[in-house]
Parts: C-alpha cells; sequence; structure tokens
C-alpha cells in the first residue's frame, strides 16, 4: 500500500572543505536554464528531464539533487519521494521524477562532461545517505551512470527504438518497408481528395489540440493504455512545453477542421521522440496514423532533428519505422536492512501471485465444459 504523505526533502550543506555544495530542492528556480543546457550536452540526451517535465510531472514530492560550485549549476538528478507500507514499516521510496504511468525513459543524471564523475558521486552518495528507503529507478538509459551503478539490482529491461534522420527525410522515408510506403501514398491521397491535410499545431490553438489528442487517446485505446490517469499534470507540462517549442503536436483535420489524428512529439536538441497519438478508428480513416508520423517526420528533419525516436516499448509497428534500437531498465534496490526485507517479502508475493494464476488457468483448462 502507497502511503499518499511524502516523506519530507532533505538538504544537505556545502562542505567546509570544499566549495562543491549539493542542494536537494523542490524547483530548479534560477539554475533552470543551466540545467536545461547541460540536458541538452548530454551525449543521449532526455527530453524527460527539460525543466518543463521536472515542473509539472512529479507524483510524488520533488526532490532535484542539484551539485554546484559555489553558484555555477554542474549537475544533479531529479527524483520523486513517497511511502510505502503501514505505520512503523512505512519506508521512504525514492523514483524517477514522473515515473509510472507517464513511462520517461532514457533518464540518468545530468552532469558537464568535466565534472561527471564528481557529480556522480554525489547523487548516489545522497541515495545512499543513512536511513531506510527503497530506491526504484524506472526507464534508465542502460548505457548510462545510475542504471551501471544499479546494475546489481536491475530488475527489467525493455527496447527503445529509434530512426536515424538525414538531411532528407523523403530518404528515410523511401526506406522504409513496401507496405509502410504504400499505406502512407494511398492514404494520404484518399484523404486529400476529401479535403483532409495534416498540419502542425500552432501554440495559441495546442490547449484545444491537446483536449482534442485525450479525447482521440482514449477512443482509440480506452482501458489498453493509463496514460490518462495523469492527464491533467501532462497537459499543464505539455502547454508549457509548447511554449518552450520542447512539445510539438501535429494533427490530420478534415474538411470541417474536425481532428481525426494526433501526434504529440517532444523536443530536445536535434532529437525528436514520439511520446503520444491518438486517432479515429473507423475504417474511412484507416492509415491516418501513419500518415501523421510521416508529417511528423518531414518536420522534424526539417527543423534540423538528426533522430526520431520511438522511445520505450518493443510494439510491432515500431520495427517498420526504427533503424537502431536501445534499451532502458529499472533498477530496485534496498538501502537498509527493513528495505530489504520489504523488497524480499514482495519478491516471494509476487512469485506466488504468478503461481496461483498459473494453477487456475492449468485447472480452467482440464475442467469439462458442458454443451
Amino acid at each position: 500500500m502507497i502511503d499518499p504523505t511524502p516523506s519530507p526533502v532533505t538538504r544537505a550543506g556545502t562542505s567546509p572543505a570544499s566549495r562543491v555544495g549539493v542542494d536537494v530542492v523542490e524547483e530548479l528556480g534560477g539554475h533552470a536554464r543551466a540545467w536545461d543546457d547541460l540536458v541538452a550536452a548530454q551525449p543521449r540526451p532526455s527530453p524527460f528531464l527539460l525543466s518543463w517535465w521536472l515542473d509539472h510531472l512529479a507524483g510524488g514530492r520533488v526532490a532535484l539533487v542539484l551539485v554546484r560550485l559555489d553558484d555555477e549549476l554542474l549537475g544533479g538528478a531529479a527524483f520523486e519521494l513517497d511511502s510505502v507500507g503501514v505505520g512503523p514499516f512505512r519506508l521512504e521510496r525514492v523514483r524517477m521524477l514522473g515515473q509510472g504511468v507517464l513511462a520517461p525513459d532514457h533518464l540518468d543524471l545530468v552532469a558537464a562532461t568535466k565534472h561527471h564523475h564528481e557529480v556522480a558521486a554525489h547523487v548516489v552518495g545522497w541515495l545512499r545517505r543513512p536511513g531506510q528507503r527503497i530506491i526504484d529507478l524506472d526507464g534508465l538509459a542502460a548505457e548510462g551512470t545510475l542504471a551501471r551503478v544499479f546494475a546489481p539490482y536491475e530488475v527489467e529491461r525493455t527496447g527503445a527504438p529509434w530512426a536515424a534522420l538525414g538531411a532528407d527525410a523523403e530518404d528515410y522515408l523511401a526506406a522504409r518497408p513496401g507496405a509502410v510506403r504504400s499505406t502512407i501514398k494511398r492514404s494520404r491521397k484518399r484523404f486529400e481528395r476529401e479535403g483532409a491535410r495534416v498540419r502542425t499545431v500552432a501554440p495559441e490553438q495546442a490547449p484545444a489540440a491537446l483536449d482534442a489528442l485525450a479525447r482521440l487517446h482514449d477512443e482509440r485505446w480506452s482501458t489498453e493504455s493509463n496514460f490518462l490517469e495523469a492527464w491533467q499534470r501532462f497537459r499543464a507540462g505539455a502547454l508549457d512545453g509548447v511554449e518552450r517549442g520542447e512539445v510539438v503536436l501535429h494533427e490530420l483535420v478534415d474538411a470541417d477542421d474536425d481532428v481525426i489524428a494526433t501526434e504529440l512529439d517532444l523536443v530536445v536538441g536535434d532529437r525528436v521522440g514520439f511520446y503520444q497519438a491518438g486517432r479515429r478508428t473507423e475504417r474511412e480513416w484507416r492509415g491516418c496514423g501513419s500518415v501523421v508520423r510521416a508529417a511528423a517526420v518531414r518536420h522534424a528533419a526539417d527543423t534540423g532533428a538528426v533522430e526520431y525516436d520511438l522511445l520505450r516499448g518493443d510494439e510491432s509497428y515500431k520495427s517498420d519505422w526504427a533503424t537502431g534500437r536501445r534499451e532502458v531498465v529499472r533498477a530496485r534496490a534496498p538501502h537498509g536492512t527493513l528495505a530489504a526485507l520489504a523488497l524480499r517479502t514482495a519478491a516471494l508475493r509476487a512469485t506466488a501471485l504468478r503461481t496461483a494464476a498459473r494453477s487456475r488457468a492449468a485447472r480452467a483448462e482440464r475442467t469439462p465444459v458442458d454443451d
């Protein structure tokens, strides 16, 4: 059971033997621009570490671990805190900021290259400070520092397909499988005959576009997706991201300007990530998702993107668009004897539930069914 009351955020002061200080705060404040510059400069920048995401998307209490040299930000990491358990068995839990139904990925600490080891030492030191806690970090970049530090506690690994874009998006699209190219070409011509078109949403139209996305996403995936459970905080963050040019929406609209399909992409540096989509499901609009995605890729290339990231998940359709594959991981580590006991108990319970489910399924297969 998760206790909704988060643990208090702590603050560590500057060591008197060093000019390097570590602050654990709830907002970036005056460090926001420097933080975003550091995010964009990472070898594998993640849009889920940009300040608009940190400002709005936490499900628990924000804990930004900032490492600085005097007033210069050297780097840090973005976490959120809550509690698990009850009564005397309540434990602090540390997660990546936004972790859960929003499924951020390619996550790691952020640091200037020459200060990476120093920042990593302070971030890991904060995670391993005295006290009992569960460190549950999901969506970590597999090649990143946090994933390597907590590799002994890895519990899950997921693919993250991506595509390299050249200077001309048409070259990339021409290399897609024949069925994909045919779907895009035939569907686009059919839509154009009906007066439908794809548009990139202007910032002032973003509120309406986001509302349309929520409706279409729900109509298309319903209970198959839990993304909308966090819709209100995502909407607030996305509007902020649109104003910064770091969230882009593309829509297919019909002759009456009714939205048929939407794709929402995240931008960081010269990389664009496909994050969410929604579409109508009537037969007359078959192929609409592919048409919007092709337009999104063209827009990404035209604006200087070198990569179109399909983010976490090995869904079969992604293989048609990908040219490469990375991985993201989840690590769940205990800090303290009580935390270790809690994780072992949870693992045993999960195993017992899986065994019981298999037993029920086997009994159901053996049970005669009356005609």
